[in-house]
C-alpha cells in the first residue's frame, strides 16, 4: 500500500529569486528569466510530497516545478539514482499538486510558451518501480478523458492556466486551475479589449504569444506595451522583420529599456555588434535598477572593442 504525505526536504539551495524582466542572455523569450540571487547557503527546507511503499520512497519537490528529487530503495538502503545534496534549479516555480485516489500524486501547470496544460501523475505500484505518467492536454478539444479529479490541493501554481481557461470558457476537472493574480491582470483587461500602458521603466511582464492573444493585442488601442508584446509574439514566430518593426513602433510611442534591449538582440543576431552595443547601453543607462541589462551591455561593449565604456557601465552594477 502506498502512503502519501507532505514533507520538507533540507537542501543547500541556490535561489533563482523572482523572474527578471528579460529572458536568457542573448535571447528574447515570452517567459522572463529568473534572477540568480544567491550562492549556495546553509541548508534550508524545501516543500515536498513523499510517496512511500514497502520498497521505495519517492520525493517530489512541489515548490520547484514538480521535480522528482530522489528515489530511495528501502531494502538496499541506497538512492535510485543518485541525488545531489545541493539543489541549483535553472527555473521552475510552484506547481499545482494534489492527491488522486488517495495513493497517487498529481502535479500540473500551464506551459505559457507552448500554450498547453500538462499533468504528471506519480504512483508506486507493487514492485520496485516508480510509475510516472505525463499528459499534455488540449482544452480546445471536445473529447475528454474520464479521470478521477484530484482531492484537496497540496500546493498551488501560477495563475496562467486560470487565465487561459477564462479566455477559452473551458474547464479541466482533472487539473483545475486557480489563482488569478497581478501578473494576469493586464491580460484579463485585454480580454475586454484594452491593455493599459504602464510606466515604460516598469517591467513589461510575461508575453503571451499564441494567435488569439496576438489578435487581441493588434485590435486593442495601441501603446508602447501592446506594441512590445506584439513584437515578442512575432519574434517567437520567427517573423524577425515584423518583430523589429513592432519594437521600433513601441519606442516611437514611449522609449522603454525593454524594447531597446530586444532591438539590441536582433541587431546582434544580424552580426551588427556595435549597433547592438549602443542600443543595449542606452537600455542599461535608462534603468539603473536593473543590473541584468548592464551585465548584458558590458558583454556587448567588450565584444565591440569598447573596453572603457564597458568599465564605466560595470562600475554601476551591484557586486
Amino acid at each position: 500500500m502506498t502512503q502519501l504525505r507532505q514533507a520538507e526536504v533540507v537542501l543547500s539551495v541556490v535561489e533563482c529569486g523572482q523572474d527578471g524582466p528579460v529572458s536568457a542572455l542573448g535571447a528574447i523569450g515570452a517567459v522572463p528569466w529568473p534572477r540568480r540571487t544567491s550562492r549556495p547557503r546553509d541548508p534550508k527546507p524545501v516543500p515536498a510530497v513523499v510517496l512511500e511503499n514497502d520498497q521505495l520512497i519517492a520525493t517530489v519537490l512541489i515548490g520547484r516545478g514538480g521535480r522528482l528529487h530522489s528515489l530511495w530503495h528501502k531494502k538496499e538502503h541506497r538512492p535510485v539514482p543518485f541525488s545531489s545534496p545541493a539543489f541549483q534549479p535553472a527555473s521552475g516555480g510552484p506547481v499545482f499538486a494534489a492527491a488522486v485516489g488517495g495513493d497517487a500524486l498529481r502535479v500540473w501547470e500551464w506551459d505559457t510558451a507552448r500554450d498547453l496544460p500538462y499533468q504528471i501523475d506519480f504512483t508506486l505500484p507493487d514492485g520496485e518501480a516508480l510509475r510516472v505518467d505525463t499528459k499534455v492536454r488540449d482544452p480546445r478539444g471536445h473529447d475528454e478523458w474520464d479521470e478521477e479529479p484530484p482531492g484537496e490541493l497540496l500546493a498551488a501554481g501560477s495563475g496562467w492556466g486560470a487565465l487561459e481557461l477564462t479566455r477559452l470558457g473551458a474547464r479541466l476537472p482533472a487539473t483545475p486551475f486557480t489563482g488569478l493574480g497581478a501578473a494576469q491582470r493586464p491580460w484579463l483587461e485585454l480580454l475586454h479589449g484594452n491593455m493599459t500602458a504602464t510606466d515604460p521603466e516598469q517591467e513589461p511582464g510575461r508575453s503571451l504569444v499564441s494567435v488569439p492573444w496576438r489578435t487581441m493585442l493588434a485590435a486593442a488601442p495601441e501603446n508602447w506595451l501592446t506594441a512590445y508584446h506584439i513584437g515578442v509574439a512575432h519574434w517567437q514566430a520567427r517573423e524577425t522583420d515584423a518583430a523589429i518593426a513592432s519594437w521600433r513602433r513601441s519606442i516611437e510611442l514611449a522609449v522603454s529599456p525593454w524594447a531597446l534591449r530586444n532591438l539590441a538582440v536582433a541587431e546582434f543576431r544580424s552580426g551588427h555588434v556595435r549597433e547592438a552595443a549602443e542600443l543595449l547601453t542606452a537600455a542599461a543607462w535608462s534603468t539603473p535598477a536593473e543590473p541584468a541589462l548592464s551585465v548584458e551591455a558590458v558583454d556587448l561593449l567588450l565584444a565591440a572593442g569598447q573596453a572603457d565604456e564597458a568599465a564605466t557601465l560595470l562600475r554601476r552594477v551591484p557586486s
